[in-house]
Protein backbone atom coordinates (compact mmCIF):
# COMPACT_ATOMS: atom_id res chain seq x y z
CA UNK A 1 0.00 0.00 0.00
CA UNK A 2 1.45 3.40 -0.92
CA UNK A 3 2.38 5.83 1.82
CA UNK A 4 0.05 8.83 2.38
CA UNK A 5 2.49 11.12 0.56
CA UNK A 6 2.60 8.85 -2.48
CA UNK A 7 -1.01 8.55 -3.61
CA UNK A 8 -3.42 10.57 -5.67
CA UNK A 9 -6.40 12.48 -4.29
CA UNK A 10 -8.81 10.39 -2.26
CA UNK A 11 -12.57 10.75 -2.78
CA UNK A 12 -12.81 13.01 0.27
CA UNK A 13 -9.91 15.19 -0.94
CA UNK A 14 -11.37 15.40 -4.45
CA UNK A 15 -14.71 16.56 -2.99
CA UNK A 16 -12.95 19.37 -1.11
CA UNK A 17 -11.04 20.41 -4.23
CA UNK A 18 -14.22 20.52 -6.35
CA UNK A 19 -16.01 22.57 -3.68
CA UNK A 20 -13.31 25.25 -3.97
CA UNK A 21 -13.22 25.01 -7.78
CA UNK A 22 -16.94 25.81 -8.10
CA UNK A 23 -16.22 29.52 -7.68
CA UNK A 24 -14.90 29.32 -11.27
CA UNK A 25 -18.33 28.42 -12.68
CA UNK A 26 -19.38 31.00 -15.32
CA UNK A 27 -15.70 31.52 -16.31
CA UNK A 28 -14.78 31.56 -20.01
CA UNK A 29 -12.46 28.86 -21.37
CA UNK A 30 -9.57 30.62 -23.07
CA UNK A 31 -7.85 27.35 -23.94
CA UNK A 32 -8.15 23.60 -23.33
CA UNK A 33 -4.83 21.83 -23.72
CA UNK A 34 -4.13 18.11 -23.67
CA UNK A 35 -0.78 17.68 -21.93
CA UNK A 36 1.81 14.95 -21.81
CA UNK A 37 2.07 14.80 -18.04
CA UNK A 38 4.83 13.43 -15.85
CA UNK A 39 5.50 9.80 -16.71
CA UNK A 40 3.83 10.26 -20.13
CA UNK A 41 0.36 10.36 -18.56
CA UNK A 42 -2.54 12.13 -20.27
CA UNK A 43 -3.35 15.43 -18.52
CA UNK A 44 -5.64 18.38 -19.32
CA UNK A 45 -4.99 22.06 -18.65
CA UNK A 46 -7.99 24.41 -18.69
CA UNK A 47 -7.13 28.11 -19.00
CA UNK A 48 -10.07 30.05 -17.53
CA UNK A 49 -10.94 33.75 -17.41
CA UNK A 50 -13.32 34.30 -14.46
CA UNK A 51 -13.92 38.01 -15.20
CA UNK A 52 -12.44 40.58 -17.52
CA UNK A 53 -10.71 42.32 -14.60
CA UNK A 54 -9.33 39.17 -13.00
CA UNK A 55 -6.25 37.13 -13.78
CA UNK A 56 -6.42 33.89 -15.73
CA UNK A 57 -6.77 30.69 -13.71
CA UNK A 58 -5.13 27.43 -14.74
CA UNK A 59 -6.93 24.20 -13.78
CA UNK A 60 -4.74 21.10 -13.98
CA UNK A 61 -6.40 17.70 -14.36
CA UNK A 62 -3.58 15.23 -13.78
CA UNK A 63 -4.01 11.51 -14.38
CA UNK A 64 -1.93 8.56 -13.34
CA UNK A 65 -1.95 6.63 -10.08
CA UNK A 66 -0.04 8.43 -7.34
CA UNK A 67 -0.15 11.84 -9.07
CA UNK A 68 -3.92 11.97 -9.82
CA UNK A 69 -5.60 15.26 -8.85
CA UNK A 70 -7.85 18.10 -10.00
CA UNK A 71 -6.67 21.52 -8.84
CA UNK A 72 -5.69 25.01 -9.81
CA UNK A 73 -1.96 25.30 -10.48
CA UNK A 74 0.79 27.87 -10.48
CA UNK A 75 2.94 25.72 -12.72
CA UNK A 76 3.38 26.77 -16.34
CA UNK A 77 3.97 24.22 -19.07
CA UNK A 78 6.20 24.64 -22.12
CA UNK A 79 5.12 23.79 -25.64
CA UNK A 80 7.06 20.52 -25.44
CA UNK A 81 4.47 19.30 -22.89
CA UNK A 82 1.60 19.80 -25.31
CA UNK A 83 0.08 16.61 -26.74
CA UNK A 84 -0.58 16.65 -30.49
CA UNK A 85 -2.94 14.78 -32.74
CA UNK A 86 -6.63 14.63 -33.71
CA UNK A 87 -7.83 14.00 -30.14
CA UNK A 88 -6.06 16.95 -28.48
CA UNK A 89 -7.00 19.22 -31.40
CA UNK A 90 -10.68 18.27 -31.05
CA UNK A 91 -10.60 18.90 -27.29
CA UNK A 92 -9.26 22.40 -27.91
CA UNK A 93 -11.70 23.22 -30.72
CA UNK A 94 -14.73 22.08 -28.74
CA UNK A 95 -13.95 23.87 -25.46
CA UNK A 96 -12.23 27.06 -26.58
CA UNK A 97 -14.50 30.05 -25.82
CA UNK A 98 -16.94 27.80 -23.93
CA UNK A 99 -18.45 28.78 -20.57
CA UNK A 100 -17.80 26.57 -17.55
CA UNK A 101 -21.32 25.88 -16.29
CA UNK A 102 -20.82 23.31 -13.52
CA UNK A 103 -18.39 21.00 -11.75
CA UNK A 104 -19.91 17.90 -10.17
CA UNK A 105 -18.28 15.20 -8.08
CA UNK A 106 -19.65 11.71 -7.49
CA UNK A 107 -20.02 11.20 -3.74
CA UNK A 108 -17.56 8.67 -2.35
CA UNK A 109 -15.86 8.14 -5.72
CA UNK A 110 -12.73 9.51 -7.37
CA UNK A 111 -14.44 10.95 -10.41
CA UNK A 112 -15.97 14.27 -11.39
CA UNK A 113 -17.57 16.01 -14.38
CA UNK A 114 -17.06 19.49 -15.82
CA UNK A 115 -20.06 20.90 -17.70
CA UNK A 116 -19.63 23.50 -20.47
CA UNK A 117 -21.92 25.58 -22.66
CA UNK A 118 -20.53 25.97 -26.19
CA UNK A 119 -21.80 27.42 -29.45
CA UNK A 120 -22.43 23.84 -30.61
CA UNK A 121 -24.33 22.87 -27.46
CA UNK A 122 -23.59 21.23 -24.13
CA UNK A 123 -20.25 19.48 -23.59
CA UNK A 124 -19.14 17.43 -20.60
CA UNK A 125 -15.63 16.47 -19.56
CA UNK A 126 -15.74 13.32 -17.44
CA UNK A 127 -12.64 12.73 -15.30
CA UNK A 128 -11.71 9.46 -13.60
CA UNK A 129 -8.77 9.56 -11.17
CA UNK A 130 -8.76 5.86 -10.29
CA UNK A 131 -6.59 3.18 -11.95
CA UNK A 132 -2.95 3.51 -12.88
CA UNK A 133 -3.67 5.59 -15.99
CA UNK A 134 -6.90 7.43 -15.17
CA UNK A 135 -9.20 8.73 -17.90
CA UNK A 136 -10.73 11.88 -19.33
CA UNK A 137 -13.60 11.78 -21.84
CA UNK A 138 -15.16 14.70 -23.70
CA UNK A 139 -18.84 13.99 -24.37
CA UNK A 140 -21.57 15.76 -26.31
CA UNK A 141 -25.07 16.59 -24.98
CA UNK A 142 -26.18 12.97 -25.49
CA UNK A 143 -23.21 11.59 -23.57
CA UNK A 144 -21.45 10.27 -26.69
CA UNK A 145 -17.66 10.22 -26.36
CA UNK A 146 -16.18 12.69 -28.86
CA UNK A 147 -12.56 12.18 -27.81
CA UNK A 148 -10.73 10.73 -24.82
CA UNK A 149 -7.31 10.25 -23.32
CA UNK A 150 -7.35 6.54 -24.23
CA UNK A 151 -9.68 3.76 -25.30
CA UNK A 152 -10.88 1.45 -22.51
CA UNK A 153 -11.18 -2.30 -22.74
CA UNK A 154 -11.61 -4.05 -19.39
CA UNK A 155 -13.63 -6.87 -17.92
CA UNK A 156 -16.36 -4.46 -16.78
CA UNK A 157 -16.67 -2.08 -19.75
CA UNK A 158 -15.52 -1.11 -23.23
CA UNK A 159 -15.33 2.55 -24.16
CA UNK A 160 -14.26 3.99 -27.49
CA UNK A 161 -14.88 7.14 -29.45
CA UNK A 162 -18.54 7.16 -30.56
CA UNK A 163 -19.73 5.12 -27.57
CA UNK A 164 -22.04 6.53 -24.92
CA UNK A 165 -19.96 7.25 -21.83
CA UNK A 166 -20.83 4.93 -18.97
CA UNK A 167 -18.70 4.97 -15.82
CA UNK A 168 -17.55 1.68 -14.31
CA UNK A 169 -19.50 0.18 -11.39
CA UNK A 170 -19.08 2.42 -8.35
CA UNK A 171 -16.42 1.53 -5.80
CA UNK A 172 -16.65 3.66 -2.67
CA UNK A 173 -13.25 5.05 -1.70
CA UNK A 174 -13.95 4.35 1.97
CA UNK A 175 -14.42 0.65 1.20
CA UNK A 176 -10.86 0.28 -0.01
CA UNK A 177 -8.24 -1.08 2.40
CA UNK A 178 -6.51 1.72 4.29
CA UNK A 179 -8.77 4.47 2.89
CA UNK A 180 -9.80 7.34 5.12
CA UNK A 181 -12.21 10.26 4.98
CA UNK A 182 -9.61 12.64 6.36
CA UNK A 183 -7.62 14.97 4.14
CA UNK A 184 -3.90 15.63 3.96
CA UNK A 185 -4.32 19.19 2.77
CA UNK A 186 -4.86 22.25 4.94
CA UNK A 187 -6.70 25.32 3.63
CA UNK A 188 -6.37 26.83 1.12
CA UNK A 189 -6.91 23.31 -0.16
CA UNK A 190 -6.21 23.94 -3.86
CA UNK A 191 -2.91 25.67 -3.12
CA UNK A 192 -1.84 22.84 -0.79
CA UNK A 193 -2.76 20.19 -3.35
CA UNK A 194 -0.91 22.01 -6.13
CA UNK A 195 2.25 22.53 -4.07
CA UNK A 196 2.32 18.91 -2.88
CA UNK A 197 1.82 17.22 -6.24
CA UNK A 198 3.82 19.72 -8.30
CA UNK A 199 6.79 19.06 -6.02
CA UNK A 200 6.40 15.30 -6.54
CA UNK A 201 6.08 15.74 -10.32
CA UNK A 202 9.12 17.99 -10.54
CA UNK A 203 11.19 15.57 -8.45
CA UNK A 204 10.20 12.69 -10.74
CA UNK A 205 10.87 14.72 -13.89
CA UNK A 206 14.26 15.78 -12.56
CA UNK A 207 15.12 12.16 -11.81
CA UNK A 208 14.10 11.11 -15.32
CA UNK A 209 16.06 14.00 -16.83
CA UNK A 210 19.08 13.07 -14.73
CA UNK A 211 18.90 9.47 -15.95
CA UNK A 212 18.59 10.58 -19.58
CA UNK A 213 21.56 12.95 -19.28
CA UNK A 214 23.64 10.30 -17.52
CA UNK A 215 22.88 7.79 -20.28
CA UNK A 216 23.70 10.30 -23.04
CA UNK A 217 26.94 11.25 -21.27
CA UNK A 218 28.00 7.62 -20.81
CA UNK A 219 27.30 6.86 -24.47
CA UNK A 220 29.20 9.95 -25.65
CA UNK A 221 32.09 9.21 -23.27
CA UNK A 222 32.49 5.72 -24.69
CA UNK A 223 32.52 7.06 -28.25
CA UNK A 224 35.06 9.78 -27.35
CA UNK A 225 37.30 7.27 -25.58
CA UNK A 226 37.25 4.94 -28.57
CA UNK A 227 38.05 7.90 -30.84
CA UNK A 228 41.07 8.89 -28.75
CA UNK A 229 42.33 5.31 -28.66
CA UNK A 230 41.96 5.03 -32.44
CA UNK A 231 43.95 8.20 -33.03
CA UNK A 232 46.71 6.98 -30.75
CA UNK A 233 46.90 3.85 -32.89
CA UNK A 234 47.13 6.05 -35.99
CA UNK A 235 50.04 7.96 -34.46
CA UNK A 236 51.74 4.69 -33.59
CA UNK A 237 51.61 3.87 -37.30
CA UNK A 238 53.06 7.29 -38.09
CA UNK A 239 56.09 6.45 -35.96
CA UNK A 240 56.71 3.51 -38.29
CA UNK A 241 57.21 5.81 -41.31
CA UNK A 242 60.99 6.00 -40.80
CA UNK A 243 61.14 2.22 -40.46
CA UNK A 244 59.28 1.94 -43.79
CA UNK A 245 61.82 4.25 -45.48
CA UNK A 246 64.73 2.23 -44.10
CA UNK A 247 63.19 -0.97 -45.44
CA UNK A 248 62.58 0.65 -48.84
CA UNK A 249 66.21 1.83 -48.92
CA UNK A 250 67.44 -1.75 -48.32
CA UNK A 251 65.06 -3.13 -50.95
CA UNK A 252 66.40 -0.75 -53.62
CA UNK A 253 70.04 -1.32 -52.58
CA UNK A 254 69.79 -5.10 -53.00
CA UNK A 255 67.07 -5.33 -55.66
CA UNK A 256 69.63 -6.49 -58.27
CA UNK A 257 70.32 -9.65 -56.24
CA UNK A 258 66.70 -10.76 -55.88
CA UNK A 259 65.47 -13.29 -58.47
CA UNK A 260 62.20 -12.59 -60.29
CA UNK A 261 59.14 -13.98 -58.42
CA UNK A 262 60.88 -14.19 -55.03
CA UNK A 263 58.55 -14.07 -52.01
CA UNK A 264 61.24 -12.66 -49.69
CA UNK A 265 64.73 -11.21 -49.65
CA UNK A 266 67.51 -11.44 -47.04
CA UNK A 267 69.70 -8.37 -46.60
CA UNK A 268 72.13 -6.97 -43.98
CA UNK A 269 70.54 -4.63 -41.44
CA UNK A 270 71.54 -0.95 -41.55
CA UNK A 271 73.74 -1.31 -38.47
CA UNK A 272 75.38 -4.44 -39.96
CA UNK A 273 74.70 -6.48 -36.82
CA UNK A 274 72.71 -9.21 -38.55
CA UNK A 275 70.77 -10.11 -41.67
CA UNK A 276 67.02 -9.38 -41.86
CA UNK A 277 64.31 -10.94 -44.00
CA UNK A 278 61.90 -8.70 -45.95
CA UNK A 279 58.66 -10.25 -47.18
CA UNK A 280 57.84 -9.51 -50.84
CA UNK A 281 54.90 -9.70 -53.22
CA UNK A 282 56.06 -12.27 -55.79
CA UNK A 283 53.87 -10.67 -58.47
CA UNK A 284 55.54 -7.25 -58.31
CA UNK A 285 59.08 -6.07 -58.97
CA UNK A 286 61.11 -5.15 -55.86
CA UNK A 287 61.55 -1.55 -57.04
CA UNK A 288 57.78 -1.09 -57.35
CA UNK A 289 57.26 -2.42 -53.83
CA UNK A 290 59.98 -0.13 -52.47
CA UNK A 291 58.35 2.92 -54.05
CA UNK A 292 54.98 1.90 -52.55
CA UNK A 293 56.60 1.88 -49.10
CA UNK A 294 58.00 5.36 -49.71
CA UNK A 295 54.50 6.57 -50.70
CA UNK A 296 52.93 5.02 -47.60
CA UNK A 297 55.54 6.60 -45.33
CA UNK A 298 54.96 9.97 -47.00
CA UNK A 299 51.18 9.73 -46.44
CA UNK A 300 51.70 8.86 -42.78
CA UNK A 301 53.97 11.86 -42.34
CA UNK A 302 51.54 14.14 -44.17
CA UNK A 303 48.71 13.03 -41.88
CA UNK A 304 50.66 13.34 -38.66
CA UNK A 305 49.91 17.01 -38.06
CA UNK A 306 46.19 16.66 -38.76
CA UNK A 307 45.95 13.54 -36.58
CA UNK A 308 47.69 15.32 -33.72
CA UNK A 309 45.26 18.25 -34.03
CA UNK A 310 42.25 15.94 -34.09
CA UNK A 311 43.64 14.00 -31.14
CA UNK A 312 44.04 17.19 -29.11
CA UNK A 313 40.41 18.12 -29.84
CA UNK A 314 39.19 14.60 -29.01
CA UNK A 315 41.08 14.61 -25.72
CA UNK A 316 39.53 17.97 -24.82
CA UNK A 317 36.07 16.55 -25.57
CA UNK A 318 36.82 13.50 -23.44
CA UNK A 319 38.00 15.69 -20.56
CA UNK A 320 34.80 17.79 -20.80
CA UNK A 321 32.67 14.64 -20.75
CA UNK A 322 34.62 13.46 -17.71
CA UNK A 323 33.63 16.72 -15.99
CA UNK A 324 29.96 16.34 -16.98
CA UNK A 325 29.92 12.72 -15.78
CA UNK A 326 31.51 13.73 -12.47
CA UNK A 327 28.95 16.52 -12.07
CA UNK A 328 26.02 14.16 -12.74
CA UNK A 329 27.36 11.80 -10.08
CA UNK A 330 27.94 14.52 -7.50
CA UNK A 331 24.65 14.03 -5.64
CA UNK A 332 21.72 16.36 -5.05
CA UNK A 333 23.45 19.58 -6.14
CA UNK A 334 23.50 18.62 -9.83
CA UNK A 335 23.06 21.51 -12.27
CA UNK A 336 21.02 19.61 -14.87
CA UNK A 337 20.47 22.63 -17.11
CA UNK A 338 24.22 23.27 -17.31
CA UNK A 339 24.84 19.60 -18.12
CA UNK A 340 22.06 19.67 -20.72
CA UNK A 341 23.50 22.82 -22.31
CA UNK A 342 26.95 21.25 -22.47
CA UNK A 343 25.60 18.12 -24.15
CA UNK A 344 23.42 20.13 -26.55
CA UNK A 345 26.38 22.31 -27.57
CA UNK A 346 28.24 19.13 -28.55
CA UNK A 347 25.28 17.76 -30.50
CA UNK A 348 24.84 14.88 -28.05
CA UNK A 349 21.15 15.51 -27.32
CA UNK A 350 18.27 15.87 -29.79
CA UNK A 351 17.09 19.45 -30.14
CA UNK A 352 13.51 20.34 -29.33
CA UNK A 353 11.81 20.46 -32.73
CA UNK A 354 8.46 21.66 -31.43
CA UNK A 355 7.64 25.15 -32.66
CA UNK A 356 3.94 25.38 -31.77
CA UNK A 357 3.47 27.80 -28.81
CA UNK A 358 1.24 26.62 -25.97
CA UNK A 359 -2.25 28.05 -26.09
CA UNK A 360 -2.41 28.77 -29.83
CA UNK A 361 -4.14 26.61 -32.43
CA UNK A 362 -1.86 24.54 -34.56
CA UNK A 363 -1.18 25.36 -38.18
CA UNK A 364 -3.09 23.34 -40.69
CA UNK A 365 -1.48 20.04 -41.47
CA UNK A 366 -0.93 18.85 -45.05
CA UNK A 367 -3.14 15.91 -44.04
CA UNK A 368 -6.13 18.20 -43.55
CA UNK A 369 -6.90 18.42 -47.29
CA UNK A 370 -6.18 15.22 -49.20
CA UNK A 371 -8.09 13.52 -52.02
CA UNK A 372 -8.35 10.19 -50.19
CA UNK A 373 -11.17 9.05 -47.95
CA UNK A 374 -10.27 9.96 -44.38
CA UNK A 375 -11.51 8.39 -41.14
CA UNK A 376 -10.49 8.54 -37.48
CA UNK A 377 -9.75 5.50 -35.32
CA UNK A 378 -11.01 5.10 -31.76
CA UNK A 379 -7.60 6.28 -30.55
CA UNK A 380 -7.74 9.40 -32.75
CA UNK A 381 -5.33 8.29 -35.52
CA UNK A 382 -6.10 9.29 -39.10
CA UNK A 383 -6.92 6.40 -41.48
CA UNK A 384 -6.74 7.05 -45.23
CA UNK A 385 -8.38 4.91 -47.93
CA UNK A 386 -7.74 5.12 -51.67
CA UNK A 387 -10.71 5.65 -54.00
CA UNK A 388 -9.29 3.94 -57.11
CA UNK A 389 -6.13 2.28 -58.41
CA UNK A 390 -4.37 5.55 -59.22
CA UNK A 391 -5.17 6.90 -55.77
CA UNK A 392 -3.96 3.64 -54.22
CA UNK A 393 -0.56 4.23 -55.85
CA UNK A 394 -0.52 7.87 -54.74
CA UNK A 395 -1.56 6.98 -51.18
CA UNK A 396 0.93 4.17 -50.70
CA UNK A 397 3.96 5.20 -52.72
CA UNK A 398 3.98 8.98 -52.26
CA UNK A 399 1.71 10.07 -49.40
CA UNK A 400 2.40 7.45 -46.70
CA UNK A 401 5.43 7.64 -44.41
CA UNK A 402 7.71 4.66 -43.88
CA UNK A 403 6.43 4.04 -40.34
CA UNK A 404 2.75 4.25 -41.30
CA UNK A 405 0.69 1.07 -41.22
CA UNK A 406 -0.40 -0.30 -44.62
CA UNK A 407 -3.33 -2.74 -45.03
CA UNK A 408 -5.11 -4.62 -47.83
CA UNK A 409 -7.57 -7.51 -47.96
CA UNK A 410 -5.80 -10.84 -48.26
CA UNK A 411 -6.13 -13.67 -50.73
CA UNK A 412 -5.35 -11.49 -53.77
CA UNK A 413 -8.82 -9.97 -53.71
CA UNK A 414 -9.37 -6.48 -55.21
CA UNK A 415 -9.64 -3.65 -52.70
CA UNK A 416 -8.48 -0.22 -51.65
CA UNK A 417 -5.14 0.45 -50.01
CA UNK A 418 -5.53 1.59 -46.38
CA UNK A 419 -2.92 3.64 -44.50
CA UNK A 420 -2.90 4.50 -40.79
CA UNK A 421 -0.94 7.70 -40.16
CA UNK A 422 1.22 7.06 -37.07
CA UNK A 423 3.41 9.52 -35.15
CA UNK A 424 7.12 8.77 -34.89
CA UNK A 425 8.03 5.91 -32.55
CA UNK A 426 4.36 4.96 -32.16
CA UNK A 427 2.76 1.65 -33.03
CA UNK A 428 -0.89 0.90 -33.66
CA UNK A 429 -2.88 -0.81 -30.92
CA UNK A 430 -5.14 -3.78 -31.67
CA UNK A 431 -8.16 -1.43 -31.69
CA UNK A 432 -6.64 0.83 -34.34
CA UNK A 433 -5.52 -2.21 -36.35
CA UNK A 434 -9.08 -3.62 -36.31
CA UNK A 435 -10.52 -0.22 -37.26
CA UNK A 436 -8.24 0.02 -40.30
CA UNK A 437 -8.77 -3.62 -41.25
CA UNK A 438 -12.56 -3.14 -41.07
CA UNK A 439 -12.26 -0.29 -43.59
CA UNK A 440 -10.00 -2.42 -45.82
CA UNK A 441 -12.77 -5.05 -45.97
CA UNK A 442 -15.55 -2.49 -46.46
CA UNK A 443 -13.77 -0.89 -49.44
CA UNK A 444 -13.05 -4.18 -51.20
CA UNK A 445 -14.84 -6.89 -53.18
CA UNK A 446 -15.13 -8.80 -49.88
CA UNK A 447 -17.62 -6.32 -48.38
CA UNK A 448 -20.40 -8.14 -46.54
CA UNK A 449 -18.55 -11.39 -45.90
CA UNK A 450 -18.62 -12.38 -42.19
CA UNK A 451 -14.94 -13.31 -41.82
CA UNK A 452 -12.03 -11.96 -43.90
CA UNK A 453 -8.24 -11.99 -43.52
CA UNK A 454 -6.47 -8.67 -43.96
CA UNK A 455 -2.70 -8.37 -44.44
CA UNK A 456 -0.73 -5.50 -42.91
CA UNK A 457 2.84 -4.26 -42.70
CA UNK A 458 4.76 -1.00 -42.43
CA UNK A 459 4.67 1.18 -45.55
CA UNK A 460 8.48 0.91 -45.82
CA UNK A 461 7.97 -2.79 -46.57
CA UNK A 462 5.79 -2.09 -49.65
CA UNK A 463 7.41 -1.61 -53.05
CA UNK A 464 6.21 -1.24 -56.63
CA UNK A 465 8.47 -2.93 -59.19
CA UNK A 466 8.65 -1.31 -62.62
CA UNK A 467 5.95 -2.50 -64.99
CA UNK A 468 3.22 -3.29 -62.45
CA UNK A 469 -0.22 -1.81 -63.30
CA UNK A 470 -1.80 0.98 -61.19
CA UNK A 471 -2.74 -0.18 -57.70
CA UNK A 472 -0.50 -3.27 -57.78
CA UNK A 473 2.29 -3.40 -55.20
CA UNK A 474 4.49 -6.03 -53.53
CA UNK A 475 4.31 -6.02 -49.71
CA UNK A 476 6.84 -7.94 -47.61
CA UNK A 477 7.14 -8.90 -43.93
CA UNK A 478 3.35 -9.00 -43.77
CA UNK A 479 1.17 -10.20 -40.92
CA UNK A 480 -2.48 -11.17 -41.00
CA UNK A 481 -5.44 -10.12 -38.87
CA UNK A 482 -8.84 -11.76 -39.16
CA UNK A 483 -11.76 -9.31 -39.33
CA UNK A 484 -15.22 -10.35 -38.16
CA UNK A 485 -18.30 -8.40 -39.19
CA UNK A 486 -18.82 -5.63 -36.60
CA UNK A 487 -21.62 -3.23 -37.57
CA UNK A 488 -21.06 -1.02 -34.52
CA UNK A 489 -17.38 -0.52 -35.32
CA UNK A 490 -18.12 0.13 -39.00
CA UNK A 491 -20.85 2.67 -38.19
CA UNK A 492 -18.53 4.57 -35.87
CA UNK A 493 -15.81 4.71 -38.52
CA UNK A 494 -18.16 5.81 -41.31
CA UNK A 495 -19.59 8.50 -39.07
CA UNK A 496 -16.07 9.88 -38.51
CA UNK A 497 -15.83 11.00 -42.13
CA UNK A 498 -18.17 13.24 -44.07
CA UNK A 499 -17.03 11.57 -47.31
CA UNK A 500 -17.08 7.99 -46.09
CA UNK A 501 -19.89 6.72 -48.24
CA UNK A 502 -18.80 7.94 -51.68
Amino acid sequence: MPTPAARGLTAAELALAIEDLRVLCSATVLDAVALIGTGAHNDVLLVLQPDADKQKVFVHIALGGTRARVTTTQRRFGREARARGPGPDLLQRELQDATLRSIEVTDGERRCTFGFDTAAGERRLAVELFSARGLWVLCDAQGVAMTMSRAVTTAVRTLRRGDVYVPPPPVADAAKPGATATTRFAPPVLTSIDEHFTSLDLDKEQQKSHEALHLATARAHKQARNKVQGMHRQLDNVERSQEMRNTADLMLAYAHSVPRGASSMEVPSLDGAANITIQLDAAKPVTVQANQLYDKARRLDDGREMTEQRLATAEQDLAALDEIAAMLQSGSDVDLEHARAQLLSRGLLPKDKSTQPLGKPRKKSPDDHVPFRRFTSAEGYAIFVGRNNNQNDELTMRFANGNDLWLHVGGGRPGSHVVVRLPRQKTASLETLLDAATLAVYYSKSRGEPRIDVVYTFRKNVRKPKGLPPGAVVPTLTKTVTVLADDKRLSRLLASSATSRD
